[in-house]
Formats: C-alpha cells, sequence, structure tokens
C-alpha cells in the first residue's frame, strides 16, 4: 500500500498490523484504477509492463468486472419499488452484492432539496445515476426505481451509465386506470383536485419507454413472476 504521507504514522499502536512504504517506479504511482480501466476498454496493455507478473492479470480480471444497473421506470404505482425490492432480498440471499436506489428514499436525504418540475426531476435523476455509476464501478448490482418520465432523460441516463455498467431499462406497465386503483395513498386523487403539482400521469406526462430492454406487465403478472423475469436477466449476465 503506498502511504503518501508516511512521516506521519505511528508505528507500534498495537493495532494488529505494521504500516510500510513499498518503493514503487514514478510511472506507476502515477497510474490510478481509472486510467487502468479506460485503457483495459481502448484495448491498450501498456500498464501491464509496471507491474510485478501475473499482478497484471488479477488487476485486469478486478477491474474488468462491470457491474449492472437495473433501472424499473413506469407510472406512480406500477410496482417499481416493490419489483426491485423483491429482487434485492434474493441476491442478498445468494450473496450477491446489490445495493437500493429509490426515488422516495433519495428525496427524503440527498434530493430533498429539489422539487417535482422538469428541471428538478432532472437534477434529482443526475444524481441517482451518479450514485449508481459509482456503484457500478466497483462491481454492485444496483436496483434503481424512479419514475423516470421523460424518453430523453432515459437515454441519457443509459448512455452515461453504460460508460461503467451493464445497463437494464425495466419498463413496469400499468395502466393509468389500475394504477389509480392501487393507490393507496391517494396521490392520484389529490393530483386531480389540483392538491398536488406536476404529478406524473396527471399533471405531468409519462412518456412510455421505446426501447426498454424488459416489460413487465404488472396488470398480467404477479410480483412473483416479474420478480423471476428480473432475476433470470440479471443472472444470465452474472454468469
Amino acid at each position: 500500500m503506498i502511504i503518501d504521507d508516511i512521516e506521519s504514522i505511528n508505528y507500534g499502536r498495537g493495532v494488529g498490523y505494521d504500516v510500510c512504504e513499498i518503493e514503487v517506479i514514478p510511472e506507476l504511482k502515477k497510474i490510478s484504477a481509472s486510467d487502468i480501466r479506460t485503457k483495459i476498454d481502448e484495448g491498450d496493455d501498456s500498464w501491464k509492463k509496471l507491474l510485478a507478473p501475473g499482478a497484471d492479470k488479477v488487476l485486469e480480471d478486478y477491474l474488468s468486472k462491470k457491474g449492472i444497473v437495473v433501472w424499473f421506470t413506469g407510472l406512480p404505482v406500477a410496482g417499481k419499488t416493490t419489483i426491485a425490492d423483491a429482487v434485492s432480498d434474493v441476491l442478498r440471499k445468494k450473496e450477491i452484492r446489490c445495493e437500493r436506489l429509490d426515488g422516495d428514499i433519495l428525496r427524503k436525504h440527498i434530493t430533498k432539496d429539489l422539487g417535482f418540475s422538469k428541471k428538478d426531476r432532472e437534477k434529482n435523476l443526475e444524481r441517482a445515476t451518479f450514485i449508481a455509476k459509482i456503484l457500478a464501478r466497483n462491481g454492485v448490482v444496483v436496483l434503481s426505481s424512479f419514475i423516470t418520465p421523460y424518453e430523453s432523460v432515459r437515454q441519457k441516463i443509459r448512455k452515461e451509465l453504460e460508460k461503467e455498467a451493464t445497463f437494464i431499462e425495466v419498463y413496469v406497465k400499468a395502466s393509468l386506470e389500475t394504477c389509480k386503483k392501487r393507490d393507496y395513498k391517494g396521490l392520484y386523487e389529490k393530483a386531480e383536485k389540483g392538491l398536488i403539482k406536476n404529478f406524473t400521469g396527471i399533471s405531468d406526462p409519462f412518456e412510455k419507454p421505446e426501447t426498454p430492454d424488459l416489460i413487465l406487465d404488472t396488470e398480467n403478472k404477479t410480483v412473483e413472476e416479474c420478480k423471476e423475469e428480473v432475476l433470470k436477466y440479471i443472472e444470465s449476465l452474472i454468469d
């Protein structure tokens, strides 16, 4: 491990390990994991000459493993969060590294400063995309559930995340009438009365995905069936 400020390290602290500085060639100190990832993608093997024999293979295998981002999009109450949570439960039981990103959760923490105008929605999704990219860069399966109502934004998200991950756009399909019937919170009713502004499906549009990787028809399929479809897709990529 390279310690930049080796002079400040206190030795013999009784922590069970020793801290040492290993001398490496100057060229290696200047290269980062991101640099190596870029070179791997470009087919440039020049970085391998800087490492000890065998170490290049270990590092290449590790850095070449891309994470997976599953992006669930659909109307409010279509079933995005329910299905994503069900998939997450199975992956965790199988000890597959995964994380959940959800619109409601992010708005309580990281994006609580944003509203629901088109501009703020896009900012919200930009932050979510950034988090997903960082997680995927480290080999994590990211299950993201966001309404993501605009096709142009979905395409932008795909383009950005495909730099670091395998991207799966999942359209959770349900009619507006079905979503209204399922809405136990009464959000659609409030939106129709004008009590909630910029509500997707009522006062704000939802543009149906043009080229989703997977369509889950939650009007005609159970949560269990939808979950299995997503798991099958993910596991085909992991295997």
